[in-house]
């Protein structure tokens, strides 16, 4: 459901991904590591939060700003480390690459937790 143009609220559930790729690609044409990235943090939230809803506001004025808001378990990922990277996959830690793979793909990202919400801001610069 739309709340307004550059908003939508979804319920915390897998099957709600596709609807949040259909409404950020009608602002922004995401390239395939955004679009991972975007992917990998509402997962982890769907995942691990045990939120009720997700909103995700969008916002493209030369600079691309996706924040993912929720109700769920206070988290704070960018102080999470993620796994370890290695160059050998039979050594990789289970876990955690998710928030790697979205740190390495955005130029910010920013967390709050405001009146029981978690609050978390990524920006991508100039594109």
């Amino acid at each position: 459901m739309l709340d307004n143009m550059n908003s939508i609220k979804l319920k915390a559930e897998l099957s709600e991904l596709y609807a949040l790729k259909e409404f950020i690609n009608e602002t922004y044409e995401l390239n395939i590591q955004l679009e991972l990235a975007i992917e990998e943090l509402f997962v982890n939230i769907v995942n691990y939060s045990n939120a009720d809803y997700i909103i995700v506001n969008v916002d493209y004025d030369g600079d691309l700003t996706v924040e993912f808001i929720d109700n769920g378990i206070e988290f704070d990922p960018t102080i999470h480390e993620g796994s370890k990277k290695s160059g050998n996959i039979d050594e990789v830690e289970v876990g955690g690459l998710g928030i790697l793979l979205a740190k390495d793909n955005v130029d910010e990202m920013i967390y709050t937790h405001e009146n029981g919400e978690n609050h978390l801001k990524i920006i991508k610069k100039g594109i």
